[in-house]
């Protein structure tokens, strides 16, 4: 989580003026949107492929990481950090007592 953390204070840096939470809650739908579109090519759905060809690991790595930027950010914004490794936590946990996961 770390790392998402450092991206989000480049991107802050990089982009001053588009740390609102509007702007944040947009980035992530259009983001989410790409994520989607990501899918339907995975997917084989419609004529995806035949305009965009085969599906990249590379693309949908990066268009979920910059979706899971944008929930990062909006964490930040809100300094939800502890939290949110809190909640992670309290999820694994449960996931290990249910015998989910080891």
């Amino acid at each position: 989580m770390d790392k998402f953390y450092k991206m989000v204070e480049a991107s802050n840096k990089r982009f001053p003026d588009g740390v609102k939470p509007y702007q944040m809650a947009t980035r992530l739908l259009e983001e989410c949107g790409e994520v989607a579109a990501e899918i339907n090519l995975w997917e084989n759905s419609g004529l995806k492929r035949q305009k965009r060809g085969e599906p990249s690991k590379e693309s949908l790595a990066n268009e979920l990481r910059q979706a899971m930027l944008e929930l990062f950010k909006i964490a930040v914004y809100y300094s939800v950090e502890r939290e949110l490794e809190a909640s992670i936590d309290k999820s694994l946990e449960n996931s290990r007592r249910e015998g989910l996961i080891n």
